[in-house]
């Protein structure tokens, strides 16, 4: 992503035009990163928007020394980890409202991964399913590439919790899959 030095230089000057030249730029990189830690859109716009107004802020501290899209992608996570923080406690009452576990065991379905064509949305939908702090950890480690201890750090948790979500994810991501998997050839079987 290249951006105009004189978008840039206007921004910093406080110009509204070049602050929404920036905007519509960078909207679309931004809310990918958005839509990987919330669920709607709207809430991803809402951290969006956030997000671009400390952009905007600091860009006199943007020395051009790494890629522009790395610095407004970090700047991005940091406002989400942020938000995180702020409303962790709120939205964990909230979230484990909503988990319940029935004590059934649950049935191995055996599939090929090589043979799953899932589609990136698709992926993005099982994601969303999981609870919110397994979410927001599993995207810190496995998509943004963040280690434990990063993560742990950023989020106030110890490396063991983050590998806990970690692992929770994916065993839940597999069962989702899975499911998804019977469910489409359950459907196959009956349209034959």
């Amino acid at each position: 992503m290249e951006v105009n030095q004189d978008i840039i230089d206007g921004c910093i000057a406080n110009k509204r035009k070049a602050q929404f030249a920036l905007y519509k730029q960078c909207y679309s990189i931004l809310l990918s990163v958005c839509l990987r830690y919330e669920n709607n859109k709207e809430d991803a716009e809402f951290l969006l928007n956030q997000g671009f107004l400390k952009i905007v802020t600091k860009l006199n501290s943007f020395k051009g020394d790494r890629p522009f899209e790395a610095w407004i992608r970090r700047i991005m996570i940091n406002t989400i980890i942020d938000d995180y923080r702020k409303y962790s406690k709120e939205k964990s009452i909230i979230q484990f409202k909503d988990i319940q576990h029935d004590g059934t065991e649950n049935e191995w379905v055996e599939y090929n991964a090589a043979d799953l064509d899932f589609e990136a949305e698709e992926l993005l939908g099982f994601i969303n399913k999981l609870p919110t702090e397994s979410k927001k950890v599993f995207v810190l480690y496995a998509v943004d590439g963040y280690a434990h201890k990063e993560i742990a750090e950023m989020l106030n948790i110890s490396d063991g919790t983050s590998k806990w979500h970690v692992s929770f994810a994916r065993k839940k991501l597999r069962e989702l899959i899975a499911q998804s998997v019977e469910q489409e050839s359950k459907r196959a079987a009956g349209s034959l």
